[in-house]
């Protein structure tokens, strides 16, 4: 393994004017957005992280300074600080045991202001101090809330759950399996056993593109469209992959505010020119790749030193004689209050995955370079 704490190559620097939106009281700015992007590398020492899933189940700290990284397979738990970019530790966590957390499969990890660890897994929610000490499980299905009542068959979604805090938690609410169906997004505390649910279908068009695997009549694998819920301070965000939109639920008005966008660089929302139901693997890896050509609207990442969101979006520009996909990659900005300030493209070669996270104002881009990890990242400036 490299023994060097960090590697910086630079890769580009530029200066783009971006457009000219309306605001909501239909006033027009302009701003234009310089940026650089360097590679710096992480210090494992003698350590081999567990980069099969590229940092998949993954997240950091509050102070943005500490990276964990899980190993679903063994429970170990990745830490890097990420100010000095060299290996902290390695956390060992316990399948079985008063400390255990195994029993079903970790979907994503979620990191709480005091560096305890919530894991979410197809059973329930384990929380786990930093020390590996197990705080609390729950099973959801077992819960029985005050407040409203899931409709019958329908189940939270833990794959989808967010939280401040490890006891209050929002997330999506409906039928789960391979035909599971969005019927709205709910609020629970673990603590208080309390539910609160908003119906709605406003993310049932997205159904449309996804692509089920079936054999021999019964469904076998479904790649669906990435529905995600966050929150980011008092703000309770649902965005979408599908659609150059996302929306607010208004707690204090148990209602939906939708924000819709326009790309001047790329389409608005996907097509759907691609099969959705398919009956064998090489139907299912072409109708992926065909469906990958399409639009695809990242996360907001929020930038709280500006007050400001920034999103990752990407489609693609055009093949290579190698049948390659080349994408045009757009980084936009948002304000505080969801107005969309402006975007650009960035450079053709430059990698859109996730996950991204904000730090130093930078945007943070995990990059696997010979199994070592790497991250890019994008600095981007705002000037009126």
């Amino acid at each position: 393994m490299n023994n060097f704490k960090a590697l910086i190559v630079l890769v580009i620097a530029g200066s783009i004017a971006c457009s000219s939106p309306e605001n909501e009281k239909g006033e027009r700015s302009s701003l234009g957005v310089s940026y650089e992007i360097d590679t710096v590398m992480v210090d494992a020492g003698d350590h081999f992280f567990f980069l099969n899933w590229n940092l998949g189940i993954s997240d950091i700290s509050a102070d943005k300074k500490i990276l964990f990284n899980l190993n679903p397979q063994t429970l170990l738990l990745e830490v890097v600080d990420l100010d000095n970019l060299k290996l902290m530790e390695t956390i060992q966590l316990e399948k079985e045991g008063p400390n255990g957390i195994g029993g079903g499969f970790i979907m994503r990890i979620q990191v709480l202001p005091d560096e305890s660890v919530v894991f979410y897994d197809f059973n329930g929610i384990h929380h786990v101090a930093k020390s590996g000490e197990k705080i609390a499980t729950f099973q959801l299905g077992e819960i029985e809330w005050e407040g409203a009542n899931l409709p019958e068959g329908e189940e939270i979604d833990v794959s989808s759950l967010d939280t401040k805090d490890g006891k209050t938690f929002y997330g999506f609410f409906g039928t789960q399996g391979f035909d599971s169906k969005n019927s709205g997004i709910a609020q629970f505390n673990v603590i208080e056993k309390s539910l609160k649910l908003l119906p709605s279908d406003f993310l049932q068009f997205t159904s449309a593109y996804d692509i089920s695997f079936s054999m021999d009549g019964r469904g076998a694998a479904k790649f669906p469209e990435r529905n995600r819920i966050r929150v980011v301070n008092d703000k309770i965000l649902i965005t979408t992959s599908a659609k150059n939109e996302l929306w607010q639920w208004d707690l204090a008005q148990d209602s939906l505010v939708s924000h819709t966008y326009t790309s001047q660089l790329t389409s608005n929302s996907k097509k759907g020119n691609f099969p959705i139901q398919v009956n064998s693997n090489e139907e299912w890896s072409a109708a992926i790749k065909e469906k990958n050509k399409e639009v695809n609207f990242g996360m907001l990442v929020h930038a709280p030193d500006l007050d400001m969101f920034w999103r990752y979006h990407k489609e693609m520009d055009r093949m290579t004689a190698g049948d390659t996909i080349i994408y045009k990659n757009v980084l936009t900005a948002f304000d505080e209050d969801l107005n969309q300030l402006g975007e650009t493209a960035l450079p053709e070669k430059f990698k859109n995955a996730d996950p991204v996270f904000y730090l130093d104002g930078k945007l943070w881009h995990f990059l696997n370079i010979d199994d070592e990890v790497a991250f890019v990242r994008v600095n981007p400036t705002i000037t009126e």
